[in-house]
């Protein structure tokens, strides 16, 4: 014990610090939000085909329908950059991008076309993704 008492020292210089309190913080402790996607309101307003957005970030691309796939793409954030897809439908094969989403017809904007294509839902037999 007493090596250690001899080895602390007083300071040599002696500098004048004011006694200040130390500052309080006020900070947040604790955040709620709620997300549009999570649950359905009224089962009136949106139909029984619609999922819920954590319903499609947990599949994979591969084992998700026809259907998701096309709410997924259809959904997707203005800021996020949209992904090229291509459509094999009965008759034709459509690349280009899933605009949206209604009355069982998809909305597609072709690169070669001025304005974009609606295809029915239910000629749709696969839908894969191309690219940026």
């Amino acid at each position: 014990m007493d090596a250690i008492n001899e080895k602390r020292e007083l300071p040599k210089l002696y500098i004048t610090q004011p006694d200040l309190d130390e500052p309080k913080r006020t900070m947040q402790s604790h955040y709620h939000s709620v997300s549009t996607y999570d649950e359905p309101q009224n089962s009136q307003d949106i139909p029984n085909q619609y999922f819920s957005k954590k319903q499609l970030e947990n599949k994979k691309f591969k084992e998700m329908t026809i259907l998701e796939k096309v709410i997924y793409f259809a959904s997707m954030p203005f800021h996020v950059p949209k992904v090229k897809c291509e459509l094999i439908t009965e008759r034709k094969k459509y690349i280009g991008l899933i605009e949206d989403y209604q009355n069982e017809m998809v909305i597609i904007k072709v690169a070669s076309k001025p304005r974009p294509i609606s295809v029915p839902m239910n000629q749709i037999k696969e839908i894969n993704m191309v690219g940026f």
